[in-house]
């Protein structure tokens, strides 16, 4: 891939915000040599940070929160991937993008967390559909273990592991069936309770993955320009 100076960007930048109303960006592009996408990155940069946007500078660390807002306000349909990344200061579109697949994989950008919260430590005692409550606020409403834990007050780890488990074997895996510590007694389940969770399970992947195949649509939209 060719490199440009920074000057190049910066006037090829202000020389297409000159010319804009009276050429076609596409155009304008190609009279100057220039691939059309990588002069649109200079020019998210530009309105985003000004001329420092095109000058080469150290790999920027985004807080957990901002990750976290830029990501919402996408998935709420405040703004295409370049708007909100310019909200946001992004260095890249495709920093927002790989941000949202982060999310969409359970993920959570827990690892941009800089200080982590307190969070429940010791383990409490659970029901099946408590277990069940949990594990979908994080698979389906997309919330870190940490924010399930607290919201839950049971232990990172407890959430951890039933995710883990369900992602495994299920949610039927989930009942006790050998009072396991930290679950509260129950019967053993039918053979109808286990077909009511599996419905349930197939009910909460398939609005899963509607969710996703809605995100991958409209990401393609972008791209194509619609």
């Amino acid at each position: 891939m060719k490199k440009y100076e920074s000057e190049f960007k910066i006037k090829t930048i202000k020389d297409y915000l000159k010319v804009k109303s009276k050429i076609i960006f596409t155009e304008y592009c190609r009279s100057i040599g220039v691939n059309p996408i990588t002069v649109r990155g200079w020019l998210t940069l530009f309105q985003a940070y000004g001329e420092e946007g095109l000058i080469p500078q150290a790999p920027k660390k985004y807080s957990y929160e901002t990750k976290i807002q830029a990501v919402s306000a996408y998935l709420n349909g405040e703004g295409t991937l370049k708007e909100i990344s310019i909200k946001f200061k992004l260095r890249s579109p495709k920093q927002l993008r790989y941000w949202i697949i982060q999310y969409n994989n359970d993920k959570n950008l827990i690892k941009a967390t800089p200080v982590r919260k307190k969070v429940v430590t010791m383990s409490k005692k659970t029901t099946l559909e408590e277990r069940i409550e949990v594990v979908e606020y994080v698979t389906l409403h997309k919330h870190s273990y940490s924010e399930a834990s607290e919201h839950f007050k049971v232990s990172y780890q407890q959430v951890r592991n039933w995710v883990l488990i369900v992602k495994k074997q299920g949610y039927s895996a989930l009942a006790d069936k050998r009072g396991r510590r930290g679950y509260i007694k129950e019967k053993n389940l039918t053979e109808v309770d286990k077909l009511k969770l599996e419905n349930r399970q197939l009910k909460a992947e398939l609005n899963k993955r509607n969710a996703i195949e809605a995100f991958e649509k409209k990401f393609e939209e972008i791209q194509r320009g619609e």
